[in-house]
């Protein structure tokens, strides 16, 4: 990236990551980055294999959760607490606390899916324990260091963060009271189905996504960050949209439910008004192509699609009102999820990567030429397989669904492909020199 005068700007060091941290000195910040980059990439592989396999136990189910309750929040324990520690300029909380929350995390996702495909409740309980314990570390080790008294202020990211969190810690009570048998959760299911997906979905996961996206897209595309008028549109409508939805959906209420898809909507052209903002103050590079248009296309197209999916799920709460008999996710789930979710992590993740995997910049440059192998294929394929399932879920054609989805899933396996390409052989190479 150039500074105007011709010569290459270098790109700024994560200050949660230090300029060159000792190696060899047992757990530290960059360890934990990888394992979270580690642990993501299995559970996305999981999720595929899931869908790839819908008769072995709920196929279906358990791929969305492996890709919503796993890959994103094990995502989410990683990074919130890196970006909350850099936004900060504050020292991250310890290493061996944060891969706690991760663990936990993990785990627990792990215990719920398993428990229940398998109907064992017990275990299906212990994991949203687990899952509740990852919430509280990463809420804990994300907002501290903002309270450091030399510590830079940065409220709205705060707010949405903590937020967000909230929204999933209650998210993932409501299946609990179900699983209890409680008479007015299995009366109410459908209300309370509606309330557990705009808390997790339009909820945590959208909400922490474009409260990064607030410092991490105009770092990508090498641009100033700035306040821009989007963005009380873009955060107020993220934070009070789903939850005016959630509670909409317990109540029975048509008008609370209709003003927060309409807030839901709101927040996402904020999002991408934000977003054009940023593109057009982006800075210019002269190498990396590949690796650039990666994480350009995916977060950039990511912003698109939940523009798409939030003004789809306001016309229909418009249309059915907030809880409408047999009512499911169903193909809303192609433009969230594949579109939105995991883009945008994949996104993220290609352009953290060499941060994270390795101090040596011969080695950063090898992972940013692997990260960037067929940029524009991989983003014309992944984006129009999305499209391509979505309309044919929406059409009810099983074939050309099916070919869509297998379509973006080749990029999805081939994308965690390459981070763990990327990932692994820098692992091993530091841990043998350390060994010397």
């Amino acid at each position: 990236m150039t500074d105007g005068l011709g010569s290459v700007r270098q790109p700024p060091q994560h200050p949660a990551l230090g300029a060159r941290p000792h190696q060899g000195r047992g757990l530290d910040e960059r360890a934990v980055l990888r394992i979270g980059l580690l642990l993501t990439a299995a559970f996305v592989a999981a999720a595929l294999v899931a869908f790839a396999l819908p008769g072995a136990g709920r196929g279906h189910w358990a791929g969305v959760h492996f890709a919503l309750a796993g890959a994103a929040m094990v995502a989410v324990g990683t990074f919130m607490p890196h970006f909350g520690a850099t936004l900060a300029g504050s020292r991250p909380e310890s290493a061996p606390l944060r891969l706690g929350g991760v663990g936990a995390l993990a785990s627990g996702a792990v215990l719920v899916v398993s428990g229940i495909v398998s109907q064992a409740t017990a275990i299906a309980f212990a994991g949203a324990g687990l899952l509740w314990f990852g919430v509280a570390i990463t809420a804990w080790t994300t907002l501290r260091p903002g309270t450091r008294s030399l510590a830079r202020r940065h409220p709205v990211a705060r707010a949405a963060y903590g937020v967000a969190l909230l929204e999933v810690a209650v998210g993932i009570g409501l299946p609990l009271l179900l699983l209890l048998g409680w008479e007015p959760a299995v009366s109410s299911w459908v209300r309370l189905k509606t309330a557990h997906v705009w808390l997790n979905l339009f909820g945590f996961i959208s909400l922490t996504i474009s409260a990064t996206l607030v410092y991490l897209y105009p770092t990508v595309l090498g641009a100033r960050i700035r306040a821009h008028a989007t963005l009380a549109a873009m955060i107020g409508g993220g934070i009070v949209g789903p939850a005016l939805v959630a509670i909409a959906a317990i109540l029975g209420s048509y008008l609370i439910a209709v003003a927060g898809g309409l807030l839901a909507v709101v927040g996402a052209l904020g999002q991408v008004g934000y977003g054009l903002d940023v593109y057009r103050r982006r800075g210019r590079w002269t190498t990396d192509h590949g690796w650039h248009r990666v994480t350009i296309g995916h977060l950039s197209a990511g912003m698109a699609w939940y523009l798409l999916a939030a003004a789809t799920a306001a016309v229909g709460l418009l249309r059915d009102g907030p809880a409408p008999s047999g009512w499911g996710l169903g193909a809303l789930g192609i433009p969230l999820i594949a579109g939105w979710a995991l883009q945008v992590l994949v996104g993220a993740w290609t352009h953290l990567l060499p941060a994270v995997g390795s101090v040596e910049p011969v080695a950063r440059a090898r992972q940013r030429r692997l990260l960037g192998r067929l940029a524009v294929p991989r983003l014309v394929l992944w984006n129009a397989g999305v499209l391509v399932a979505w309309l044919g879920l929406g059409l009810g054609s099983l074939p050309v669904a099916l070919a869509g989805t297998a379509a973006f899933s080749l990029v999805v396996a081939s994308s965690v492909g390459l981070a763990l390409s990327a990932l692994l052989p820098e692992r091993r190479r530091e841990t043998r020199a350390a060994g010397h």
